[in-house]
């Protein structure tokens, strides 16, 4: 297990900002960021943000804040936060990625992923949501014991929840909605494993009564389940929210004035909390949420160190 004092999750303005702050702190900082298609790298010239009068492509944007903060030897990780849970044993979190051995372990976290906008377009999802259709195994897996269900996905956010599954039941199937399988080899050798057999049929349909009891595939088949899991492409701040019990209005973590989540030492920051999708507005919610996790961490006012 590696171990930092801070960890991050999100490399775009306000995680790299929350970063600043707890590594010229002298915390140990990790920041994970595996995201491909961040909103930031999509901007060919960003041209409101304080201090570049020419403006600057969003990508090289990126790569400044990623320069600075590594010069205060915060550590940054090219690897997906699939799970966050908490540590019974010694208080504090433990994010899950999809390798194993790269699991990691901190006091305080800083979620900042910005918004996803995964969800799958499938005929009666709506309708069976909290009836069946689910998107966080750690909340609602329990209810399940003993029972067939599915996870929909299929990239590793899939694969891991499914392992995850096995906790609860032992008759699981993985659906990939017609999409290419892209889950690691460390993680398929875990499917096989445990016999979860994966279908990349797209479905039709969601069927049942009052709740869940099969899907309908395109090609007619029909697959009896009582419940299905969605986690489609990656993991985002609301299914991180969902497995820490952290309130979320819509699409968005709810923070107060100081971008506390109300969870213990769980700071949120930037696009995932609602709001203005700014740079200089993600950038000031990082630093607010670094500032006060800090001070939460020592129990005073955040010193600024030099």
């Amino acid at each position: 297990m590696n171990e930092y004092e801070i960890i991050i999750i999100g490399g775009g303005p306000a995680g790299l900002s929350a970063a600043l702050y707890t590594s010229r702190a002298q915390k140990k900082t990790l920041i994970l960021d595996k995201s491909e298609e961040g909103a930031i790298k999509k901007v060919e010239v960003l041209d409101n943000y304080l201090g570049f009068p020419d403006g600057i492509s969003g990508k090289e944007f990126l790569e400044l804040a990623r320069r600075h903060v590594k010069k205060f030897w915060a550590e940054i990780v090219e690897e997906e936060a699939l799970i966050i849970k908490q540590d019974f044993e010694d208080s504090g979190y433990i994010v899950e990625t999809a390798t194993a051995e790269n699991n990691y372990k901190a006091k305080g976290l800083v979620i900042a992923t910005g918004v996803k906008h995964d969800r799958p377009r499938i005929r009666n999802i709506g309708k069976f949501e909290g009836l069946g259709v689910s998107y966080c195994v750690t909340c609602d897996g329990f209810f399940f014991r003993d029972s067939k269900v599915a996870v929909l996905g299929s990239r590793d956010y899939g694969a891991k929840e499914a392992v995850e599954l096995l906790s609860y039941t032992k008759n699981i199937v993985l659906l990939t909605n017609g999409r290419t399988v892209e889950i690691r080899n460390s993680l398929k050798q875990k499917l096989e494993e445990n016999d979860i057999k994966i279908i990349e049929d797209e479905i039709e349909e969601i069927l049942g009564d009052k709740s869940v009891n099969g899907v309908r595939l395109k090609n007619g088949k029909v697959i009896e389940l009582k419940g299905i899991f969605v986690a489609v492409g990656t993991s985002g701040a609301t299914d991180f929210a969902r497995t820490l019990g952290i309130q979320v209005e819509g699409n968005a973590i709810k923070v107060d004035s100081s971008n506390s989540t109300g969870i213990p030492l769980v700071y949120s920051a930037g696009d995932c909390t609602g709001g203005n999708r700014q740079v200089a507005i993600a950038v000031g919610e990082g630093a607010n949420a670094a500032i006060n996790l800090l001070s939460e961490l020592k129990g005073t006012k955040y010193v600024d160190y030099h």
